[in-house]
């Protein structure tokens, strides 16, 4: 006799037939034997050990606990404290990519095992599910449905009815068109694969979600997101988040995408249950085969040789697509970078002296480069960015702006370059002295800005801010929220903790009673410390100049971090004179 938790997910299905329900399957529906491939952890695991220097993993997860990236579980049963949140696979992915070139064999012959998976029980129910009308969408690059179906039925799968929407070993058995690395993800999906994935969501009346995790932010979640309200009304959902122990409903959203999928009109159910089980009652619901019993899982690592040089190389490259600013200057003094590529080293020297606040070398650096040739405007925008992190407006704004002109629009320089000179005239904004001149600025209009990528999160950001300063109207919070989220799923540490000082900037409400100076102070320290932690003193020292620092640094503290970076001295003067007397007022009100 079935649980009846099992009974109850079953009957959110009633009355729909196969063809008329749509299966949405992820890697946990091929880790069963005989597929016996990796979860997602695993497969993580497994890359770290390949491609990256030993403890690797280990010490990019210790950064995520410190930053509070923890990894929760779907079920309030599953007790314990959260892990740390592991890395994306597909940033690490990126990154081997890049240290290997165009050695053969290719980084995804790791994947040999995925590439010849044999099917398991799972996938022989979703195949008698598409034998039967229904159609299959899923992330996986393995091509187990397929074969379960030409196994049970002698026959290919119909035209349509398995969609790969990360591609599979189909398309190729080098793997180099999956969509496995996150230069590929982050763009979201082309506008033809957009279109197929709406039609299928519009055009089923049941969803049954499968060993999925629910973690494609950046082409599920968005194209969900963008439906609009009750685009999926009468769409049931049941989402089956695989567990051992006693079935039951989970109330909560513990996935965004389930939330998404409400949002859009769809009646979504997720049953917390052994997966097997519940596939094994909807089969009997609808007549098709039982489900047979497990196989022994028996997992398997593919042999791939990689060099010491190419691992070091992986290791430098994935370091700073982190934004662990500690582990890339260890490597660079250890000689330990894999490449003798000059200006691949000179931008890694760049960003460790950004981030030490150490702007006027950072200036001596880019005025050694060519000023010539393919990296220009890349040279003319870090010197640009060195004058504004300075506080050095007006040098910033004009040479910013003279090499602006010469740019080909919709480069990827061009667009640094428009963040930058945006950054600089938001900042005049803030400073009194430079406040009319940037009003002027911004009241010229200027032409309509090349329509930048998505994944240019920062200069999208920036425009936000200088069309809310034209309309004279903050800028938007959840803008700043969104853009949290960008680079918590890129894994961007930094960029994560720009977006939080950016958040406290913008919350501070010097008329709220409950944030007292000790809270205060706690926000500011704890950003501090992370910061620190990153190795980016230039972060945690600019924490001082948010609103409210009167209330919680003693003019000491407040000196020390001016002088601990690379500030003009005007900018010193400027900052001080707006600290001095709030500091002092608010010693005399106790």
């Amino acid at each position: 006799m079935r649980p009846q938790g099992v009974t109850d997910a079953v009957r959110h299905l009633d009355g729909l037939s196969p063809a008329e329900v749509l299966v949405w399957s992820g890697a946990g529906a091929s880790v069963e034997g005989p597929s016996s491939l990796p979860t997602g952890p695993e497969l993580t695991r497994r890359v770290f050990d390949t491609f990256f220097e030993d403890g690797s993993l280990d010490r990019v997860m210790t950064y995520h606990q410190v930053l509070g990236l923890g990894a929760y579980g779907a079920c309030p049963r599953d007790a314990g404290l959260p892990a740390a949140r592991p890395p994306r696979l597909e940033t690490a992915l990126e990154a081997a990519v890049r240290a290997r070139g165009d050695t053969s064999p290719s980084v995804f012959a790791l994947l040999d095992d995925v590439s010849k998976a044999a099917p398991n029980r799972l996938h022989a129910f979703a195949a008698d599910h598409v034998a039967s009308g229904g159609r299959h969408v899923t992330a996986n690059f393995d091509t187990c449905v397929e074969r379960a179906h030409e196994e049970r039925y002698a026959g290919p799968v119909p035209d349509r009815a398995v969609h790969h929407f990360h591609g599979s070993f189909l398309d190729g058995p080098d793997g180099e068109r999956l969509g496995a690395t996150l230069g590929r993800l982050s763009a979201g999906f082309p506008k033809r694969e957009a279109a197929r994935l709406r039609c299928e969501l519009r055009g089923s009346r049941g969803m049954v979600v499968v060993g999925y995790s629910g973690s494609d932010y950046f082409d599920v979640d968005r194209l969900v997101a963008a439906l609009p309200p009750e685009e999926l009304r009468g769409l049931r959902v049941l989402w089956i988040s695989h567990s051992g122990h006693e079935p039951h409903t989970l109330g909560a959203d513990a996935v965004p995408l389930q939330a998404l999928l409400r949002a859009a009109g769809a009646d979504v159910r997720v049953v917390c249950a052994p997966t097997a089980e519940v596939l094994d009652a909807l089969a009997d619901s609808w007549g098709l085969p039982a489900l047979p019993g497990p196989v022994r899982r028996t997992p398997r690592t593919p042999p791939l040789s990689v060099t010491d040089a190419e691992r070091d190389h992986a290791t430098f490259l994935l370091y700073q697509s982190l934004g662990l600013h500690r582990e890339v200057r260890r490597l660079l003094r250890e000689g330990r970078t894999g490449t003798d590529d000059p200006d691949e080293l000179r931008r890694a020297r760049s960003r460790i002296l950004w981030e030490a606040g150490r702007w006027n070398t950072l200036r001596g650096l880019w005025r050694g480069a060519p000023a010539r040739g393919p990296h220009a405007l890349e040279r003319a925008e870090r010197i640009g960015a060195a004058l504004w992190a300075q506080g050095r407006l007006l040098p910033a704004w004009w040479y910013l702006r003279r090499h602006a002109r010469r740019a080909d629009a919709g480069s990827k320089d061009s667009f640094a370059l428009e963040e930058t000179l945006g950054r600089v005239v938001e900042h005049m904004h803030r400073t009194p002295d430079l406040r009319p001149l940037a009003r002027r600025l911004l009241s010229r209009a200027p032409a309509e800005p090349a329509d930048a990528p998505v994944e240019f999160r920062a200069l999208h950001d920036v425009r936000d801010s200088l069309d809310g300063l034209r309309r004279g109207v903050p800028r938007s919070q959840a803008h700043a929220r969104d853009s949290t989220v960008w680079f918590q799923e890129t894994n961007d540490l930094q960029g994560i903790l720009s977006y939080r000082h950016r958040l406290l900037r913008d919350g501070y409400d010097a008329a709220d009673p409950a944030l007292t100076d000790e809270i205060l102070r706690d926000r500011y320290d704890e950003l501090t410390a992370a910061n620190l932690f990153l190795g980016s003193a230039a972060g945690a020292w600019r924490t001082a100049l948010l609103p409210g620092a009167h209330r919680v640094y003693s003019v000491r503290e407040y000196l020390f971090a001016l002088f601990a970076l690379q500030y003009g001295w005007w900018h010193r003067f400027r900052l001080l004179a707006w600290f001095l007397p709030r500091r002092a007022r608010h010693r005399r009100r106790g």
